[in-house]
């Protein structure tokens, strides 16, 4: 099930997918093994129970900024008669996650503080 991901709030769509989350979340997948596009999103929807889903008109151009600031790299890769372009972390990227248990940390406790708003 896919679900929306902003809601209503009076007159306002407010998106909860705070932005920004998108290339360290990507960041955050390489580190277990190298990736196409379609696998990140794949992935991502898998760790948000399908609520979810980036495009790849998201994915490939935070892909392309990741790797033109040197946190990833791209390689071809031959599957059957298709080559993919697989994305595997560079040491700056893995320099980049390091902190990641932190910032997940902050991200929920503001959150929380955001939740208790209402």
């Amino acid at each position: 099930m896919t679900r929306n991901c902003s809601c209503r709030c009076g007159p306002f769509t407010v998106s909860l997918i705070p932005p920004g989350i998108l290339k360290p979340l990507i960041l955050k997948i390489l580190e277990n093994r190298p990736l196409h596009g379609y696998e990140i999103m794949q992935d991502i929807a898998l760790r948000t129970g399908g609520y979810w889903r980036p495009t790849a008109g998201s994915i490939y151009p935070a892909l392309t900024s990741l790797e033109e600031e040197g946190y990833v790299e791209r390689h071809k890769v031959s599957q059957g008669e298709r080559i993919k372009q697989v994305y595997t972390l560079t040491e700056e990227g893995k320099k980049a996650t390091i902190g990641m248990e932190k910032f997940s940390e902050e991200l929920k406790t503001s959150f929380n503080h955001l939740l208790n708003l209402w």
